[in-house]
C-alpha cells in the first residue's frame, strides 16, 4: 500500500463512511472512491462492502487495520515533529513536568528564572513520564522534568536533586514520636497504596516486599497528591515522595521520614541529537538550585 492508500484507508475505515472520511482528510468524496479502489485493485481483494446502505469493513481489512494503525501513528508522529521543528524559536523554553513536580517546584523554578529573564517565554505541559518522552522525541519539548527515570536512547539526563519518601498519617494516628520511623510502626493500618507503574511507583513497591511489613490496602491511586488527599480525609496513612509531602504550606497530616531510608532523583532530560539553547541550560541549572532549596526545607 501507497502512504496515500494508508491514508485513506484509515479515514475510511475509521470514519465508517466515504462522505466523513473526505470531510476528515478536506478533499471530494470522488477522490476518497478512487484512492480506495485503487488501492483494493492493488490488493487483490475487498477492504469494504456496502451492507443495508452501510459501508462495512470487511475480514482482510480488519486483520490489515492492526498493521495500519501503527504506520499511521508513526506518520502523525512524524508530521507533528516537522511543524513543531518549524514552530521551534529562541527565547522560548517548552518544558514538560510529571503532576507532582507540576503543582510547586516547576512553578517556582519558572516565576524566579523569569525575574532575572525576562525577554524568555515558558511552555508548559504536565505529562507523565511515557508522554514525556513522546513529547521529547516529537520536538515538541525541549526539556522534561521527572523523577527516576531509567535509561532510555538517546535521551541525555541532568540530576537536579534527591529525595525520600516519607509517611504521610491523619493527625489522630498514633504514630512514634521524633521524626522518624520504620514500616513496621504502621503495619496492620489502612493503608492507600501508589501503583506500581511509574518509576516511583515501582521503587516503593520494591521497599515495602522487602520489608515484609503488610498493610490493609484500602485503595489504590495513580496519583501522589490523591493519596495525600485520602490522608487528609482519614481514610488511612500512606507513602508518597516528599516533594508532595512539602508541595502545601499548609498541612493536616503527620509526616515522618522512613528509615531505612528509599531515595529517589529528580532529572532533567533532553535529546541527546540535539543542542539545546544556553537559556534551557541556565534553566536547568537554576532548577537544580530551586529543588535544592525546596528539599531542605523541615516539614
Amino acid at each position: 500500500m501507497r502512504l496515500r492508500h494508508i491514508e485513506v484507508f484509515h479515514a475510511v475505515y475509521t470514519s465508517a463512511s466515504i462522505s466523513n472520511a473526505a470531510k476528515v482528510l478536506n478533499v471530494s468524496q470522488p477522490s476518497v472512491s478512487k484512492v480506495l479502489k485503487h488501492a483494493e485493485d492493488q490488493l487483490g481483494y475487498q477492504l469494504f462492502e456496502r451492507v443495508k446502505g452501510k459501508l462495512v469493513p470487511t475480514r482482510e481489512a480488519h486483520r490489515l487495520h492492526s498493521e495500519v494503525a501503527k504506520v499511521y501513528t508513526h506518520l502523525h508522529s512524524l508530521k507533528r515533529l516537522s511543524e513543531n521543528l518549524g514552530h521551534a524559536s529562541g527565547g522560548v523554553i517548552r518544558v514538560a513536568v510529571t503532576p507532582a513536580l507540576g503543582l510547586n517546584i516547576v512553578p517556582v523554578a519558572v516565576a524566579s528564572f523569569l525575574e532575572n529573564h525576562s525577554g524568555t517565554r515558558f511552555d508548559l505541559e504536565t505529562l507523565h513520564l511515557s508522554e514525556v518522552l513522546a513529547s521529547l522525541n516529537e520536538g515538541k519539548t525541549d526539556v522534561g522534568i521527572v523523577f527516576d527515570p531509567p535509561t532510555y536512547p538517546n535521551i541525555r539526563d541532568y540530576e537536579l536533586g534527591q529525595g525520600e519518601f516519607v509517611c504521610l498519617a491523619p493527625m489522630s494516628a498514633p504514630l512514634p514520636g521524633g521524626e522518624e520511623m520504620s514500616l513496621s510502626d504502621i503495619e496492620g493500618e489502612d493503608f492507600i497504596k501508589l501503583n506500581g507503574r511509574g518509576p516511583l511507583g515501582q521503587l516503593l513497591t520494591q521497599q515495602i516486599g522487602a520489608s515484609g511489613v503488610q498493610f490493609n490496602t484500602v485503595a489504590n491511586v495513580e496519583t501522589y497528591h490523591m493519596a495525600k488527599a485520602l490522608v487528609e480525609l482519614g481514610a488511612g496513612v500512606s507513602i508518597v515522595d516528599e516533594v508532595t509531602a512539602r508541595s502545601s504550606s499548609e498541612t493536616s497530616v503527620q509526616i515522618r521520614r522512613i528509615r531505612p531510608a528509599a531515595k529517589f532523583k529528580i532529572k532533567a532530560l533532553t535529546l541527546e541529537s540535539e543542542p539545546i539553547s544556553l537559556e534551557c541550560q541556565d534553566f536547568i541549572a537554576h532548577s537544580r538550585t530551586v529543588i535544592s532549596d525546596f528539599i531542605s526545607r523541615p516539614f
